[in-house]
């Protein structure tokens, strides 16, 4: 029984060294992908913006965002300063938000947007768990364990598929003019909360940005 336990104790410890090495890693995307001819990769002024219905979120993606693109030198601020929610009259062509894109100063645009959400049947296997016992033995009381197995359940989990897009806006800005250089696809599954949703996706988005030099200051 001793063996027994000092061998699932080993595992663990293992296991949990593993544990520790992935998540001091960078957080990263799931997938990206960049323009072949994207060379001038310095900004001056990038605006981050939320796109969708729902303020609360809205705001509290682009100041996550603004704030970790700060950290990192970046000149960032929040898109929702310069072009309100849900659209204006002022603000429905493209030459208006050419318009305000020049008049900010804007070299970069990052947008973000949720792009589809699913719901996932998924099968949680049970668990051994090893629990301490005592009985005696002549003059001493000797420790042991006894296992017990949890029995197995199905749950459903709801993941979250958002998008970032980059947007270089440097130089002659003319309606049609191509504009993309970089996109970034990250799934959040069950996010604890908006907030945690939105550091999780953030930190993701600005590490990959930043490790493979896609935005640098300028």
């Amino acid at each position: 029984m001793k063996k027994k336990f000092l061998r699932t104790l080993a595992a663990l410890s293992i296991l949990f060294a593993m544990g520790l090495q992935q998540a001091c890693g960078p957080a990263k995307m799931g997938s990206t992908w960049t323009k072949e001819t994207y060379q001038d990769r310095g900004y001056s002024k990038i605006a981050v913006i939320g796109i969708g219905k729902d303020l609360t979120a809205r705001n509290t993606f682009e100041k996550d965002a603004v704030a970790l693109l700060k950290e990192q030198g970046i000149n960032a601020v929040e898109g929702i300063l310069m072009f309100p929610p849900g659209g204006t009259e002022e603000i429905r062509t493209a030459e208006e938000y050419i318009k305000i894109i020049k008049e900010n100063n804007l070299d970069g645009v990052i947008t973000m947007a949720l792009i589809n959400s699913k719901e996932t049947d998924r099968y949680k296997p049970g668990e051994t768990l090893y629990v301490p016992s005592y009985y005696r033995v002549g003059e001493y009381i000797v420790r042991g364990y006894q296992s017990f197995n949890t029995p197995g359940y199905y749950t459903t989990e709801k993941s979250y598929l958002i998008e970032a897009i980059l947007y270089n806006v440097k130089g002659d800005l003319h309606k049609g003019k191509e504009t993309m250089v970089w996109t970034g696809q990250s799934s959040l599954i069950e996010p604890a909360s908006l907030q945690n949703a939105s550091e999780s996706f953030t930190k993701r988005m600005v590490n990959q940005l930043i490790t493979d030099g896609i935005i640098a200051p300028k």
